[in-house]
């Protein structure tokens, strides 16, 4: 244990002709589903650059590369976080790649990428599953923000409908899918804010008899409810809420095990 973190603490990047750092023995292998509890308890614990116990926040927009070959090759994708060159914030930053890697573990999935909100995050799902003409099936009982998403920006922008079911209702919900169209299922573990609670299990699986991907927002429910082990495909947070705690952060959060035709540029957010 001293020398993990004697080794942490002197960590040094990386030149760009090593391998990547192999954090196997930390992180558990996907296919051994723990507790949140025990996850986080067993993942990888990153300090502070002064030997801090907790990590330091990364407060640089932009980063140093002193070598123009380097630069070169991290804009081409061969550098990257994963192996500690960072080039803009708003891609990624050591702060922020270490909060991915802990919601990724919290969650129980390959991999985590934050936002600049909960809204963000959602949206960001939801335009990358569907285009023009698809549709969605989602609970009644929602979020605001998301209904008001899908109630009006949604169908005038992009042409993207949906049609709200009572997601209790197994059977009204599978009656609502309509094959070759509807692209996403989404619904809320928990609903916020009438606590209206999903089976995820049984949800998943209707919507996968039919090909369609599940979307869950965990917002209400972290570390109580794992919807990825539950059968959904991407789970989406909105960090400001129970994740923070203190309600002086806005933020977001989308979790996935991304298909194994996903591309190396993925490896930067991946719990390992």
């Amino acid at each position: 244990m001293a020398e993990a973190i004697r080794n942490n603490n002197t960590k040094k990047r990386m030149s760009p002709e090593e391998s990547s750092p192999n954090d196997d023995s930390i992180v558990k292998k996907l296919s051994t589903w723990e507790d949140p509890v025990s996850a986080l308890a067993n993942t990888r614990h990153v300090f502070g650059e002064h030997g801090g116990v907790n990590m330091s926040i990364e407060a640089s927009a932009t980063f140093t590369v002193m070598e123009p070959e380097t630069l070169s090759r991290m804009f081409a994708g061969e550098l990257g976080p994963d192996r500690d060159f960072y080039i803009y914030s708003r891609h990624f930053n050591p702060t922020v790649l270490n909060l991915g890697r802990q919601m990724a573990t919290l969650e129980g999935t390959e991999a985590a990428y934050c936002t600049s909100s909960g809204m963000s995050a959602i949206s960001s799902v939801l335009l990358q599953l569907l285009s023009s003409g698809d549709h969605i099936v989602a609970s009644q009982t929602l979020y605001g923000g998301t209904h008001a998403l899908l109630t009006h920006f949604l169908p005038r922008s992009s042409n993207i409908t949906t049609t709200f079911v009572d997601i209790r209702d197994l059977e009204k919900t599978k009656e609502a899918i309509v094959e070759g169209r509807t692209k996403v299922l989404y619904f809320e573990s928990m609903s916020n804010p009438t606590l209206t609670v999903a089976n995820i299990p049984e949800l998943s699986r209707i919507a996968h008899e039919k090909g369609v991907t599940v979307v869950v927002d965990n917002t209400f429910a972290p570390m109580v409810v794992s919807p990825a082990r539950l059968g959904a495909d991407v789970v989406v947070h909105s960090i400001s809420k129970y994740i923070c705690g203190g309600a002086d952060i806005i933020a977001g959060m989308l979790n996935v095990t991304p298909p194994k035709s996903t591309s190396r540029s993925t490896t930067a957010w991946r719990r390992d």
